[in-house]
């Protein structure tokens, strides 16, 4: 662990009034969820057009079955439960040293970490939605695997649900206060992103045009390295953040 960094970055978040979290898919992986965009993954494994002709809305509209039969095999989550760092987030929040996260992930795992102020931009992998907009009904991911059909429809009204996650082709969720989230933060934090993805990414670079305090844990380099104030690279993301919110216990901040 790199100690100088840690402390630089303790020094910074003590002295912020607005800390911000954006999280991508590293800091899931340590709780044994798969990174698609990963080494593994099924965009390296398939190859990304293949996945973006299948994962996207049109398909969806077009072939719910070929879209459902593709995304159950590739696209389950395992049971997994909040790693370190996603409790880690959690604590620090519960003490004011965060204030919100904005994330990538759609494991749901900073809320069942605790976490309370979470913008889940991609949406969430557990939820599905009946797409009769005079229903909408809301459905869990037990009554989807239960289903005996390939394709799951609403009990009331018999539409076909959807994922409720942000496929290619339509707009990320809570765009407007993702934004603001971000740009008004006073310290940014990046945890597990390679800043690839937009529009994310292109929040986070507006925001170094701005400001100077941002912050970033990830495993390999990003598209924003040469901006960050503080860059830790490599190591346990939760033994990290474990030990920042530690030190911030002993100074009291």
């Amino acid at each position: 662990m790199d100690k100088k960094a840690v402390d630089q970055v303790v020094s910074v978040l003590a002295n912020s009034r607005n800390t911000i979290v954006v999280t991508g898919a590293g800091i899931s992986t340590e709780a044994g969820i798969p990174d698609f965009r990963g080494a593994d993954g099924i965009y390296r494994k398939l190859g990304e057009n293949k996945v973006m002709n299948i994962i996207n809305i049109n398909a969806f509209n077009r072939d719910p079955e070929e879209f459902y039969d593709f995304y159950r095999k590739h696209f389950a989550f395992p049971p997994a439960e909040p790693g370190k760092a996603h409790l880690m987030l959690a604590d620090m929040e519960k003490k004011g040293r965060v204030k919100g996260i904005v994330t990538q992930n759609i494991d749901s795992l900073h809320e069942k970490a605790g976490s309370r102020k979470v913008v889940a931009i991609h949406g969430t992998a557990d939820r599905y939605i009946c797409r009769n907009r005079g229903c909408q009904g809301v459905y869990d991911q037990d009554y989807v695997d239960r289903y005996e059909e390939v394709v799951p429809h609403c009990e009331k009204c018999g539409s076909v649900l959807k994922p409720d996650v942000v496929l290619f082709g339509e707009n990320i969720k809570d765009y407007v206060e993702a934004r603001d989230m971000i740009l008004g933060a006073q310290v940014l934090m990046v945890i597990g992103s390679s800043l690839t993805v937009y529009p994310l990414a292109g929040f986070v670079k507006e925001f170094t045009t701005f400001y100077q305090d941002l912050i970033i844990i990830n495993k390999g380099r990003t598209q924003l390295d040469h901006a960050a104030l503080v860059k830790i690279d490599g190591g346990h993301t939760g033994d990290m953040l474990e030990e920042i919110n530690r030190q911030m216990d002993l100074r009291g901040c």
